[in-house]
């Protein structure tokens, strides 16, 4: 039989929920639905012991996502970009809020402006000149970008 592993939504720390002492030895282990990172003790839903969350992926499989129309149409956003990258800023993809994209330009977030990924998870974190912005990920998703390259380290000590 195969081991099964999670992955923490929050920290990434892959982990077998299975041995989990902590979730043994809980009085709510029986019909609980959670799984517990033994490295951060972030909560999430366990997708195998809830019906509920079962029937919910089973409902948004049949929804085209974001990300499968965003491969279709080879558009590169700032959630494509591993971190320790930069990225030259091309806009916003389309159906982007008006006041979102004002309050993100008035931080310097802008067309033709280079920014830095430096995480992903649990948030994307970018570096613009000297301000880091914390952004959802969803929302890093409706920013194209263009011309991604590796961090020049040495520029920024001097």
């Amino acid at each position: 039989m195969r081991q099964r592993t999670l992955q923490c939504l929050m920290c990434g720390h892959r982990f077998d929920p299975a041995q989990h002492v902590v979730c043994q030895s809980c009085p709510l282990q029986k019909g609980c639905e959670l799984v517990c990172c033994p490295a951060c003790g972030y909560q999430s839903v366990d997708v195998r012991a809830s019906k509920l969350a079962r029937l919910a992926e089973f409902m948004l499989s049949f929804r085209p996502s974001a990300a499968r129309d965003k491969a279709m149409s080879h558009v590169l956003t700032l959630a494509d970009v591993s971190p320790g990258c930069q990225a030259k800023v091309v806009g916003f993809l389309d159906g982007f809020p008006a006041e979102r994209r004002a309050y993100l330009q008035a931080y310097g977030l802008a067309p033709d402006e280079w920014v830095t990924v430096l995480q992903h998870r649990p948030v994307t974190v970018i570096r613009l000149d000297h301000i880091e912005l914390a952004l959802e990920t969803e929302l890093a998703g409706e920013i194209e970008v263009q011309a991604i390259r590796r961090e020049k380290q040495d520029e920024d000590r001097q």
